[in-house]
């Protein structure tokens, strides 16, 4: 069951909240410093209460389409749709902001930053460690753009992948860098191949391809900040479809938006095993150019590629050629960061974000599907 939290009693009023003077100089806000500590104050014994109670019985609040909605607003993190998940307990923070984490044992396993106003990420952060302290849950951001609010706060950051990020004002085919891609739409054009944005009669196919694509890996759908297919949510605007000279699906993408709409992360992408070999190539270099011709949408990612930790991951997650891939479309590689409480707990954070994405566990992962 979907877990939404409310957290109450905190900036209920329409002033903006914040906690402490000094954090809010630089911000319009019109609360008080001795009122902002009463109303805490007060609402700490109301969370310890409620929260815990709601958690333990899987209930939902009031307003439990809040976290969704800001993290669609104030998610500006090309991980940050991954907040919003099934699996995920919903967190609504003190002035709008949202936040999801995922329960691991006794850690909250979040995908990245809190989704919060322009300006409040850091009274964001310290509400949501506040709120888990109550739970007594220990936070994990697997991928943060900027480790820095983090560590002034004590927590610790070592660098876990890179996000392959697309100027969409400036994406396309030209330049000796974009020779091998340039080679390959044009290959897959001369096949016949077509991409067309998905309608309803692509559903089946879509479907059947998925379940081809699935029996070539290991460890069935992985999770987490890698979606698991869905046909009900496939829409013209989030997926495209590539079709062989005899309208048949081969393969096909999706997509996830985010910084309220302005940008579009790359989710699933899966053919067939019969698929002409330029299919992905031709699937992704369309729906970038769509987006590109999108008012407002000025950035695309083709999701992050973790950093390779030697041989063994490679069977469960090939990043060296999946960053390989990426490459071709001449991507902006930026880090991203994950963040722990101490260096001591660090590696169980480590395990905690790897149970995440395999929550059958590592042994699974490595099997092959039936």
């Amino acid at each position: 069951m979907l877990l939404r939290i409310r957290l109450t009693g905190i900036g209920n009023s329409t002033r903006v909240w914040c906690p402490n003077t000094s954090s809010t100089n630089n911000h319009r806000t019109t609360c008080e410093h001795s009122h902002v500590a009463h109303t805490f104050a007060e609402s700490q014994t109301r969370i310890t209460s409620g929260v815990q109670t709601l958690e333990r019985n899987e209930g939902l609040a009031q307003d439990d389409h809040a976290p969704s909605i800001a993290i669609a607003q104030w998610g500006r993190s090309s991980v940050s749709p991954f907040l919003d998940g099934d699996e995920n307990v919903m967190i609504t923070l003190p002035g709008g902001a949202g936040t999801g984490y995922l329960p691991v044992n006794r850690w909250a396993v979040m995908a990245t930053d809190p989704a919060t106003p322009p300006g409040l990420l850091e009274a964001g952060i310290d509400a949501l460690l506040t709120q888990l302290r109550v739970l007594r849950r220990r936070p994990v951001f697997a991928a943060v753009p900027d480790p820095g609010p983090y560590l002034q706060r004590g927590l610790v950051a070592t660098r876990i992948a890179d996000n392959a990020s697309i100027d969409l004002t400036h994406f396309k085919l030209d330049g000796p860098r974009m020779a091998s891609l340039r080679h390959s739409v044009t290959s897959a054009r001369r096949t016949g191949l077509r991409v067309v944005t998905f309608c309803d009669a692509h559903t089946q196919g879509v479907r059947s391809v998925s379940r081809e694509w699935l029996t070539t890996k290991r460890g069935g759908e992985l999770g987490f900040t890698l979606g698991r297919f869905d046909a009900a949510i496939l829409t013209p605007g989030n997926c495209r479809v590539a079709l062989d000279p005899d309208g048949e699906v081969v393969g096909f993408v999706t997509w996830r938006s985010y910084d309220n709409g302005r940008g579009r992360v790359l989710d699933l992408m899966r053919r067939a095993v019969a698929a002409p070999n330029p299919t992905m190539d031709a699937l992704l270099a369309q729906s970038l150019f769509d987006f590109a011709h999108l008012p407002d949408v000025t950035v695309a990612s083709l999701a992050a590629v973790p950093l390779s930790h030697g041989s063994f991951s490679q069977r469960i997650y090939p990043t060296e050629s999946l960053r390989k891939y990426k490459e071709k479309f001449a991507p902006t590689w930026e880090p991203l960061w994950l963040i722990a409480p101490s260096t001591l707990l660090l590696p169980g954070a480590l395990n905690a974000v790897a149970n995440s994405y395999c929550p059958g566990g590592v042994v699974k992962a490595l099997r092959r599907n039936a």
